[in-house]
């Protein structure tokens, strides 16, 4: 029996049908002709819910311009359609109009309505925006009016006076608020990096990235399957493909490799909802998978019957010791804190509100129009806050001591706790056991415990899961089994994503690209473009030519074409035995990695001693790859991590950050009667939000990430986590961040110009382990964080070990900094590489005083250039001086303590408050807030400033605006040494980013 209020899941759709025929398009459009009403409590939803004296009685309907905004950015989105039709069509024909989408809409919610089942709504559900737009397109066709007005219906503004929101988002909300009184839910999942980054391959860490999207997935699951998909606020679960997945309606199945869902999840559910009941069953489900995954891993490589000592002749009548599943399983189950906590969605009164922002807004709220949902903002903050707090209390289950996983450090290993030299041997025995039986999950030397080995597993489970979801819930006996009989006799599915060598060889080298634009060698694609050869292509011919899966045709052209074929066959012939009986490994193309069997071997995690590398001839494949390397160039050893994610989103929640006031979210028509104050986030355009970053992970970073070659390996709302090849790097990150600002694409939202991303970019070498990889590039993106955000960090660590950072506007990525490149290492009419070096390794010795640091690089720019001496060679100094000037001007530095005390400043505390003060003034002038439109600098102005600083007039330089504000704070006569120090510390990093940028093969 349902508890009064609260409906039962089998009346959810029944619920839904019915809220979706009193407020859909045709009911608000009918309000808008006064021939109905819409319900109090749907018009309590909007934004800011207008009196009707105030907004409805004072707007002329008959003549009306219907747009949506964009519930960040406000920007419009124009309904050109519907408002043409609406404003050259006479009261008759508007009725006629609404009596034919009130048919299309009885007949979708009719489908809902007859739902038998909460699987069969979520499959509604989730098709719901084609099936209206369908049935929309239908309706209008057949009553004689323009279907192309479908598409806006279904992207109707909720409130036409308020648009920041469209109608479907906000029908979630209010279909659920009809069961009475609501909790708000957040549930998440911890820890994220540390699980992630404890990974030695690119293997480890898509695993570990796609594990954690699956465990926060199956609580999803529990969740929606209680409540419906659309109580849960984020992530927006329509067109996500792990819920499509488990729905069986997904299409496209290569959609599941990259996870993408968040560790956090935002529900709204029933006021009486037994919160503590549910998070037990939440647990019970992760709990239960990992389990269950952890044990079919443990049956896959037969750990008790081969992680063991071989015993002596002497010894066989001893009692053998094997390990025993039981005795690991805790630290599996227990390694995860799993939090859930909830809060009353309850009206706050003003002196219980610590928000100046919802304060202000709650007082402007018209009487009669209040509603609890307009204290979300902050009731969600302190729900985050006390779901965070709760997480940290959590501890997990004790082990015993012994020998730690050489993988993630913190667990116990399988078998850690016997002696050394019994450990040692165990794991030695049990690596031989798999390799003799073509399974490499484990390497020799390595010793892991029960997750990590889990982990290792993954890649396989993975295999059967995305054919069938319902393996989650399978035993891990049965799991174990499935997998076993999947690979019997079969090479490890490649899947789709590379090693981190295969990322790197992916770029051209020079000498491809001369051959390219020479017309001597080159590949023609399926489109009919033509692209230089890379050592990429060379493994994918490789494999084809031995029947690899993975492997793949190219069309060579030019005369060169004939000698790289030939060099390709005798290539993969010489291949064959260790792709064959090992794996292919495109590590073999590295010549350190072929200086004997020893060398080869070891790039496999073996030794020379292994029987499957017998009629191996190391010598033929280094001959070939050496003659082949005659051709295109040596393999590149470098390639790129990326980590990017969006800024500040909690203060876009709270409203005191990055979004509008109400008056610029409100319909010009009303927005005199609307306050101009700070709007905060309401559920319903939070879920405006939570679908574009859907939108953003789910389908735009994909499809940017295929083009630029790299390999996606999480994307999961506003964060992304990729390899990629060295010279797409660059594009590839500037595109994503301009992709996530963007507006509209089509009538989906994404983030909005008053939003921003930071990121992290390492340049790095192949051989550097991965789980330092990942430490830096968590290092670059908070770097790019504390220098403001809104930011690019890039680091680039050598073979060597040298090792440079930068930390970037966006802005610097753009016309100027491209013709710099092109000019460096132009030795007959260009610019010398030898600048670069100079002003990185001498600026220190350089005047302190902006103008004579101008100067003096202006000297220098002319004396490393390789321009012809007339009249021009000036002009082009000039051009050369300004761009790198440009580039500097976007580099983000701090002073420091250390850099004031070289400069004359004493006393500790005067120098800390100091180093603040001056660090705000450089932020105020160098970084750009996308909050602040027209703040930055534009390239011609630093040509203007240098004009006018040639001619001995004031200039309107960067760096001079910052001496003047520094003027203002420092002692006197220091501003211009201060000023010097930052415009050392900014060239130092131009010249940085430019020698990265050269030696990565970074074009722009």
């Amino acid at each position: 029996m349902a508890k009064e209020g609260i409906l039962m899941p089998e009346k959810l759709w029944e619920s839904y049908a019915n809220a979706l025929i009193e407020v859909a398009p045709s009911k608000i459009l009918g309000n808008l002709l006064r021939v109905n009403e819409l319900p109090p409590a749907w018009r309590r939803l909007s934004s800011y819910p207008l009196p009707a004296n105030r907004g409805f009685n004072n707007v002329d309907f008959v003549d009306f311009r219907f747009i949506l905004k964009h519930p960040i950015s406000a920007e419009e989105k124009p309904l050109e359609n519907l408002t043409r039709f609406w404003n050259t069509t006479d009261r008759e024909t508007k009725e006629r109009f609404l009596k034919a989408l009130e048919g299309a809409e009885r007949k979708v919610a009719e489908e809902l309505r007859s739902a038998n089942s909460m699987e069969k709504f979520a499959k509604l559900w989730d098709n719901l925006v084609k099936r209206l737009q369908q049935e929309y397109e239908n309706a209008l066709y057949e009553n004689n009016f323009n279907p192309t007005i479908a598409e806006e219906l279904v992207h109707l503004p909720a409130d036409p006076l308020v648009p920041d929101h469209d109608w479907l988002s906000r029908l979630d909300i209010y279909a659920s608020l009809k069961s009475g009184e609501f909790k708000l839910l957040r549930f998440k999942l911890s820890p994220i990096q540390g699980f992630i980054g404890n990974a030695r391959t690119e293997r480890d860490l898509w695993a570990g990235s796609h594990m954690l999207s699956l465990l926060t997935y199956l609580a999803i699951s529990v969740i929606w399957r209680k409540f419906g998909p659309n109580a849960i606020i984020f992530p927006h679960l329509r067109g996500q493909p792990f819920f499509e997945h488990e729905l069986g309606t997904l299409n496209y199945e290569k959609r599941l490799l990259i996870g993408n869902m968040p560790n956090k999840v935002l529900v709204m559910v029933p006021g009486d909802t037994d919160v503590k009941k549910l998070e037990e069953e939440i647990e019970n489900e992760i709990r239960g998978f990992l389990e269950r995954l952890a044990k079919a891993a443990w049956e896959f490589y037969e750990v008790t019957e081969h992680l063991k000592v071989k015993r002596k002749n002497e010894e066989q009548s001893q009692p053998e010791k094997k390990e025993k599943f039981e005795d690991y399983k805790d630290s599996v189950r227990g390694y995860f804190s799993i939090t859930v906590e909830s809060i009353p969605v309850t009206s706050l009164n003003l002196n219980e509100i610590i928000s100046d922002v919802l304060r202000k807004y709650l007082g402007a709220i018209p009487d009669g129009t209040e509603s609890p949902i307009h204290s979300y903002s902050e009731l969600f903050l302190l729900l985050d806050q006390a779901t965070d707090f709760k997480s940290r209390d959590y501890v997990r289950p004790g082990e015993d001591g012994g020998f730690k996983c050489m993988l993630c450090g913190e667990h116990l290993a399988i078998g850690g706790n016997s002696p050394y030299p019994d450990v040692r041997e165990k794991w030695a025995n049990f690596v031989e056991y798999l390799h003799n039986n073509g399974i490499y999950d484990v390497k020799k030397g390595e010793r892991l415990c029960l997750l990590c080995l889990a982990k290792r597993f993954y890649h396989r489970f993975y295999a059967l899961w995305k054919e069938d979801y319902w393996i989650v819930h399978k035993s891990g006996e049965e799991i174990g089994k499935l997998v076993k009989d999947h690979f019997e006799g079969k090479y490890l599915d490649r899947m789709s994503f590379r090693s981190v060598s295969e990322v790197a060889i992916a770029k051209p080298t020079e000498k491809a690209i001369e051959l390219k634009e020479t017309n001597k060698l080159y590949i023609t694609d399926p489109d009919g473009k033509s692209r230089p050869v890379s050592w990429a292509d060379v493994y994918d011919e490789v494999l084809a030519e031995l029947g690899i899966e993975g492997g793949k045709r190219h069309s060579f052209g030019g005369v060169k074409s004939p000698d790289i074929r030939a060099l390709i066959d005798k290539l993969a012939t010489a291949l064959l035995i260790p792709f064959g009986r090992l794996a292919p490994n495109s590590e073999v193309f590295y010549i350190e990695n072929l200086r004997d069997l020893k060398s080869l071997a070891k790039a496999y995690g073996t030794d020379e001693n292994d029987s499957r590398l017998r009629g191996v001839s190391v010598d033929a494949i280094r001959s070939l790859v050496e003659e082949l390397s005659k051709i295109i160039g040596e393999p590149p050893k470098y390639y790129a991590i990326l980590k990017m994610d969006g800024d500040n989103m909690g203060k876009v929640i709270s409203g005191t950050e990055a979004v509008k006031t109400l008056e610029e979210y409100a319909h010009s028509s009303v927005s005199n009667a609307v306050p101009r104050i700070n709007r905060p986030v309401t559920p319903t355009v939070h879920i405006g939000i939570t679908r574009s970053l859907s939108n953003f992970a789910v389908n735009a970073v994909p499809l940017l990430s295929d083009s630029h070659g790299a390999e996606l390996l999480y994307a999961g709302g506003d964060d992304v986590f990729a390899l990629v090849p060295a010279n797409e790097a660059v594009s590839l990150v500037f595109e994503l961040q301009k992709t996530f600002r963007e507006d509209w694409e089509e009538f989906e939202p994404l983030q909005g110009k008053t939003r921003s991303m930071s990121a992290g970019l390492l340049f790095l070498y192949y051989k550097e382990p991965l789980y330092s990889a990942v430490r830096r590039v968590n290092e670059m993106e908070h770097l790019a964080k504390e220098s403001g955000r809104n930011a690019l960090a890039v680091g680039y660590l050598k073979h060597s070990g040298s090792y440079y950072r930068v930390s970037l506007n966006w802005g610097v990525f753009g016309k100027p900094l491209q013709n710099l490149l092109e000019e460096l290492g132009n030795e007959e009419g260009g610019l010398s590489n030898r600048i670069i070096y100079e002003i990185a390794e001498g600026i220190e010795v350089w005047p302190n005083e902006p103008k004579a640091i101008i100067n003096l690089l202006k000297y220098e720019m002319g004396r490393h250039s390789n321009y012809e001496k007339d009249e021009k060679s000036q002009q082009r100094v000039f051009k050369r001086l300004a761009e790198f000037l440009w580039v500097a001007r976007n580099v983000r530095v701090k002073l420091s303590k250390e850099d004031l005390e070289r400069s004359g400043f004493r006393g500790d505390k005067t120098l800390r408050d100091l180093v603040n003060r001056f660090n705000e003034l450089i932020q105020s002038v160098v970084v750009d807030d996308p909050e602040r439109e027209g703040v930055s600098d534009e390239y011609q102005e630093v040509e203007n400033g240098l004009n006018e600083l040639f001619k001995g007039r004031e200039s309107s330089l960067w760096i001079f605006k910052l001496e003047e504000k520094l003027t203002a704070a420092a002692p006197s006569g220091k501003a211009p040494g201060i000023a010097g120090i930052v415009l050392r510390k900014q060239l130092r990093g131009a010249a940085h980013l430019l020698k990265i940028l050269k030696e990565m093969g970074v074009g722009l």
